[in-house]
């Protein structure tokens, strides 16, 4: 009786597949949860994106939205700010630019032609 108790048995195929396909089970789940994570962070992502764009939208001084004009992205936009590539913006994509930037820039391009 005490040989019986002390052999270990080895196990058989049926308990050795369901071990595996428990494993397997465990697997999925760990690769659907780091999928579920990605996405997570992708949506944190995309959400600053968007509060930090009101933010800048609007002037802090007057807590007033900053009045725009549209704009189409221009290879030479690109070249000179390349924060913009940076943030992902593509040549002839349209945004929105704050008209004081756009009369500044307006007004110092005719005083250098002036001169």
């Amino acid at each position: 009786m005490s040989e019986q108790v002390n052999e270990q048995q080895a196990p058989t195929k049926e308990e050795l597949m369901k071990f595996f396909q428990e494993q397997l089970d465990v697997k999925r789940l760990q690769v659907e949860l780091q999928e579920l994570n990605a996405a997570m962070a992708t949506a944190r992502v995309e959400e600053l994106k968007a509060l930090s764009f009101i933010a800048q939208m609007t002037n802090p001084e007057t807590g007033k939205p900053q009045a725009t004009q549209k704009h189409v992205v221009t290879q030479e936009d690109l070249d000179a700010n390349p924060e913009l590539v940076e943030a992902g913006v593509e040549l002839g994509q349209e945004v929105l630019i704050p008209t004081s930037s756009v009369t500044e820039e307006k007004s110092r391009k005719l005083k250098k032609e002036k001169v």
